[in-house]
């Protein structure tokens, strides 16, 4: 049996895949057992004449189970 668990987090870049896949790489560096994620919102950020996607996302992992003692 498992037990999963749902944070949220923001992404940006020049296009939504770059977003997406930016929130999902940081999120990697801390967590295991990532197993799926939702777009909950695509807007945009604008700085001077620039423009970047932001990306919110849901992202479920496994919670793992540690022996102690």
């Amino acid at each position: 049996m498992t037990v999963q668990k749902a944070i949220d987090l923001i992404g940006t870049g020049d296009t939504i895949q770059d977003a997406v896949t930016e929130a999902l790489d940081r999120a990697r560096l801390t967590l295991e057992g990532i197993t799926a994620f939702e777009v909950r919102t695509i807007t945009g950020v604008v700085e001077g004449s620039a423009a970047a996607y932001r990306v919110e996302l849901r992202i479920w992992f496994t919670l793992l189970e540690r022996m102690h003692g």
